[in-house]
């Protein structure tokens, strides 16, 4: 059971954004890291730690705004979005 925190919807909101904003950052550095052209070096599992470290911040702030309630639409969502995504590059290879 997730113990919920009362904050404002606004300051989680705004949580959120900053966390997910992290977590993009976190994903290009593991990216970099992969490549070999990561400017300011860091191990590739320093990496992936930090990125790991970021999605469990964005879902600790989805857990709070009770996403859990609206799955089922975001699962039926991601499965829609990803039908999409495979088309598109199915197109792009042909």
């Amino acid at each position: 059971m997730m113990r919920r925190i009362d904050l404002p919807l606004t300051e989680l909101l705004a949580g959120l954004a900053e966390e997910c904003s992290e977590l993009a950052q976190a994903a290009l550095k593991y990216r970099r890291a992969i490549n070999g052209r990561n400017p300011t070096p860091v191990p590739v599992l320093a990496a992936l730690d930090k990125m790991i470290e970021e999605v469990a911040d964005v879902e600790l702030y989805l857990d709070q705004l009770q996403m859990d309630e609206v799955r089922e639409n975001i699962e039926n969502i991601k499965a829609r979005k990803l039908d999409r995504w495979i088309r598109r590059l199915n197109e792009v290879t042909q």
